[in-house]
C-alpha cells in the first residue's frame, strides 16, 4: 500500500492551516481595535481551534 500521496496531502493541509493562523495572528497584532474579546482571548481562540478560530476572528473580531 502506497501512503505517499496521503502523507503529502496531510503535510499540505498542515502548512495551509499554519499559514492561515499566522495570517490571523499577524492581522490581530496590527489591529488597533478588536471587537468582542480582548486580544489575548482572540490569540487563544485562533491557536486552539484551527481553522474555525481564525474564521471567527476574521468575521467577528476585526473592524472592517
Amino acid at each position: 500500500m502506497n501512503t505517499g500521496p496521503a502523507i503529502l496531502a496531510s503535510i499540505l493541509v498542515l502548512v495551509v492551516a499554519i499559514g492561515f493562523d499566522a495570517y490571523c495572528l499577524n492581522d490581530l497584532a496590527q489591529a488597533e481595535v478588536v471587537l468582542y474579546f480582548p486580544p489575548r482571548i482572540w490569540i487563544a481562540v485562533i491557536c486552539l481551534s484551527t481553522p474555525l478560530g481564525g474564521m471567527a476572528y476574521l468575521m467577528f473580531g476585526r473592524v472592517r
